[in-house]
């Protein structure tokens, strides 16, 4: 099984593009290069349901060149996007959240102060 990532340059091919057909040719045009450079068939080339939604919402519009993991098994070659591993995500230490509970019993402390600070609108 081998894992290659490729970057594919689209605005090569989709500057000469109509601007309604684009999002119809981005994923011959990824299957081309992806057959190209891993040196399979084109019919070989399985491209997933997840990097097809990509290209099409983003891609097919911005040009940006696009980040694709190809793993080759049996001489067929699965595409899925490059998904790069979030640095935010870090485990959950499991520490309570206490700015919401402390801050509910604040906001009902000042609306006691603010009933108790109006002048009451009593009878003259």
């Amino acid at each position: 099984m081998v894992d290659k990532l490729l970057t594919i340059n689209l605005r090569n091919f989709l500057v000469k593009q109509p601007r309604r057909r684009r999002h119809m040719r981005i994923s011959r045009y990824v299957r081309d290069r992806v057959s190209h450079y891993m040196k399979v068939d084109e019919e070989k080339v399985k491209l997933s349901g997840d990097l097809n939604i990509l290209m099409i919402k983003r891609h097919a519009r911005s040009m940006l060149p696009l980040k694709v993991n190809v793993k080759i098994e049996n001489g067929m070659a699965m595409v899925s996007p490059f998904a790069q591993p979030k640095a935010a995500a870090q485990p959950a230490t499991g520490a309570p959240k206490t700015e919401k509970k402390a801050a509910e019993p604040k906001t009902a402390a000042k609306a006691d102060a603010k009933k108790e600070a109006k002048p009451s609108a009593g009878k003259k």
